[in-house]
């Protein structure tokens, strides 16, 4: 048996343990909580966002990072809004890769490499700026899922698709997926349907149930890989269109399992992407879509652990066919949804000029629909109805798909399919730095 003595001396040694963990808990505390305290108040500063979609993508126009980094300094950017996207697997190094596919990385500067050192040269030259990086929630790609070939991948992947009848619904895998394949216009919206057999096959990415654990873990990689190499935000793409849409209008209301679970799944990736960036001491913000209007309709997200709630203006407010206006903005409907999200939320609001492939995209109205003389007016009427409204609008300098390719007649530099604003179809850059010099004056 123990002394008492030596008993006293066992029981000193763990009270000691003890009282060093909780003081380590709580220094890590104190600081996790400087972290955020100073990352929130750096976010409440921002004053000029540029969206610059891929600073690495520069070969196919000649603009190197040296140029971009400029562009950025004119604008006086303090943050940099999808700066860097994926949604599939990517090399370390494009030299990973073979020959033929080498080429086609090092033009697009698409590896972890390039991301990494662009980050770095940036933050050289303008050590504040909030990189944003970010992914779409939407696409899942069979060849970011583990598997010994394509057709066990394809399996594992359709398996990690959203299946309403997980929870009971009449609608099934195959009519959720096939409703996003037609929207993705990868099937004919009054074609032959098929099978599900066919459509597991034709499809190139399937629509992703956010519940899934498998899933999680494919999304969370893709996201701690961009924090890894340096960024300081990540944009999601439909992040709550499960939840808030999809099966709340299954379902007809909140309560039920599927759209509560789905909820709770943002929620935990969100807070499993905050508690990432700590680990490596900084704060990463979190961006997504913070409401939607259906049928005259708001729709907000819930009580939410997002940084950041993005809008977008309405194709008709940039222009209106019928009236002719353009920049015409709906102030009540803007007051409405902006008021819901100060009361309900209590985050900063940021808007975007929206784009998309199927359909009248806000992007597709800008850049195909407008002069240039339009376009430059458009930019300094949003600027205008944003700034009055404490709304930080994202000024559209490099990126974004202006829509289908068979109906975009004017294309960046005759050949790309992406807004550019210093592209000479477009020439919306010095408009742009003027109103960005001007907000920072």
């Amino acid at each position: 048996m123990m002394s008492n003595k030596k008993v006293l001396i066992a029981l000193s040694v763990i009270a000691i343990f003890g009282i060093s963990n909780c003081v380590i808990a709580q220094e890590n505390s104190i600081n996790e909580f400087q972290i955020i305290r100073e990352a929130k108040e750096k976010l409440s500063r921002v004053k000029t966002a540029v969206q610059y979609r891929y600073v690495t993508d520069g070969q196919t126009i000649n603009r190197s990072l040296d140029d971009v980094i400029r562009i950025l300094k004119e604008t006086r950017t303090d943050f940099l809004f999808q700066g860097w996207l994926t949604q599939w697997p990517l090399p370390e190094k494009c030299s990973d890769l073979a020959p033929k596919l080498r080429s086609k990385c090092e033009s697009a500067g698409y590896s972890y490499e390039y991301i990494k050192n662009a980050i770095s040269e940036i933050k050289k030259e303008l050590p504040e700026v909030i990189f944003c990086a970010g992914t779409q929630f939407e696409f899942l790609y069979p060849a970011e899922v583990s598997g010994e070939n394509e057709e066990e991948r394809r399996d594992k992947a359709w398996d990690m698709s959203l299946n309403p009848q997980k929870w009971g619904f009449q609608a099934s895998r195959n009519d959720m997926q096939y409703f996003w394949a037609k929207k993705w216009g990868i099937v004919q919206k009054n074609g032959f349907r098929p099978s599900e057999k066919e459509l597991k096959s034709m499809m190139r990415h399937y629509f992703p149930d956010i519940t899934n654990p498998d899933f999680q873990e494919v999304f969370l990689k893709r996201i701690f890989r961009q924090i890894d190499a340096g960024a300081d935000a990540i944009w999601i793409d439909m992040l709550y269109v499960q939840p808030a849409y999809l099966l709340r209008e299954l379902a007809g209301n909140d309560a039920h399992p599927a759209v509560r679970e789905s909820y709770k799944a943002v929620w935990d990736i969100v807070d499993k992407i905050h508690k990432y960036g700590l680990k490596k001491g900084k704060y990463i913000y979190v961006i997504t879509w913070g409401a939607g209007l259906k049928d005259g309709n708001i729709t907000l997200i819930p009580k939410t652990n997002i940084d950041i709630a993005m809008l977008s203006p309405y194709s008709n407010e940039i222009f209106d066919k019928g009236s002719g206006k353009i920049g015409d903005f709906n102030e009540r409907m803007w007051q409405e949804v902006i008021g819901k999200i100060n009361n309900q939320l209590g985050i900063p609001i940021f808007a975007r000029i929206d784009y998309g492939g199927i359909g009248r995209s806000p992007l597709e109205v800008f850049s195909q629909e407008l002069t240039q003389d339009e376009a430059q007016s458009f930019l300094a009427a949003a600027d205008d109805f944003f700034k009055r409204s404490g709304i930080t609008f994202i000024y559209p300098v490099h990126g974004g798909d202006m829509g289908p390719k068979d109906k975009i007649k004017k294309l960046s530099y005759g050949k790309l399919n992406w807004y550019d604003a210093l592209a000479p179809e477009f020439d919306t850059y010095e408009t742009i730095k003027e109103l960005a010099q001007e907000k920072t004056k």
